[in-house]
């Protein structure tokens, strides 16, 4: 593998097969091992394993940090979010359908955090053009939130004018640009937040080039109250439906988009991992909304 190989997939099992698999060890316990590749995550029952090169993993993102006028793949941040005690759980969802404002016709993966916040991707995962946060709660929540994310996202940065422009934005909306970068606040009452409050960084060179024609971006998104409700939760009776739509999105986007369903913490805090709904009578892992 080369360099930036080795840092994202840094792990390597040895197969009683014969076949080598390299990725990120997320979980090692006596019965199976989890490993996260390139374009998901799969379980390898321990007896089919003949050995494990299991590297220390720290710093095997700094190189994806320090990079001037980059993002982080979307790797590096569900790594950081799995590592969060305050993450109870993580899934994959469609991703809604823009329909103005900056972020129109741009692709991207959307992720529930807990119950009633959001991450998205926008672009290729792997090198973003954009990376949202939003959150549909209101009062104590919505502060906690604002904080977290604005820690969060300083943590990426690798300038003091940058973090500065973060920390200086508006809460009540607004946009700063400094570099490569436009960072912005959309609050609750904008046609564009379906009623959450959203901070996100994008460099705005490359937003234009990620943009698809509107016929093939209504192929990969969902209108927002397939998904959701009205406070921002998850439809838990679409949730089949909507793991279906999912599936069948990953073949429009020819495997360029990770098969991430995402993860929950159990009631002693293990991770464990999200199944496709569809998929329940086939497995023993019990998904979580």
């Amino acid at each position: 593998m080369d360099m930036d190989a080795r840092r994202l997939m840094p792990d390597t099992i040895f197969m009683n097969d014969g076949r080598v698999l390299h990725g990120l060890i997320l979980k090692n316990d006596a019965q199976k091992v989890t490993l996260q590749q390139k374009m998901g995550e799969v379980e390898i029952p321990k007896s089919n394993i003949r050995r494990i090169d299991d590297e220390v993993d720290s710093g095997v993102y700094f190189a994806d940090i320090v990079d001037p006028g980059t993002l982080p793949p979307w790797r590096m941040i569900v790594q950081d979010l799995r590592t969060d005690d305050s993450i109870k759980s993580f899934r994959q969802i469609p991703a809604t359908t823009i329909d103005n404002g900056y972020l129109k016709d741009i692709p991207y993966l959307s992720f529930k955090i807990n119950e009633r916040m959001e991450m998205n991707v926008y672009g290729d995962p792997n090198h973003p053009v954009c990376i949202e946060f939003g959150i549909y709660e209101r009062g104590d929540k919505i502060t906690q939130f604002k904080k977290i994310v604005r820690a969060y996202l300083a943590g990426i940065l690798t300038n003091r004018k940058e973090v500065g422009a973060l920390y200086s934005l508006d809460e009540k909306g607004g946009r700063i640009r400094v570099g490569h970068f436009v960072f912005q606040v959309t609050p609750p009452d904008a046609p564009d937040a379906y009623g959450g409050w959203w901070l996100s960084i994008y460099d705005p060179a490359r937003l234009q080039k990620a943009r698809i024609p509107e016929a093939e971006y209504r192929k990969v998104t969902l209108p927002f109250d397939e998904v959701n409700n009205h406070s921002g939760r998850l439809r838990l009776d679409r949730i089949m439906t909507n793991d279906q739509f999912l599936a069948a999105t990953r073949m429009n986007w020819n495997n360029t988009i990770p098969d991430l369903r995402g993860f929950y913490r159990n009631r002693v805090g293990d991770l464990e991992l999200l199944v496709p709904s569809f998929m329940k009578k086939k497995t023993s892992a019990t998904p979580q909304p």
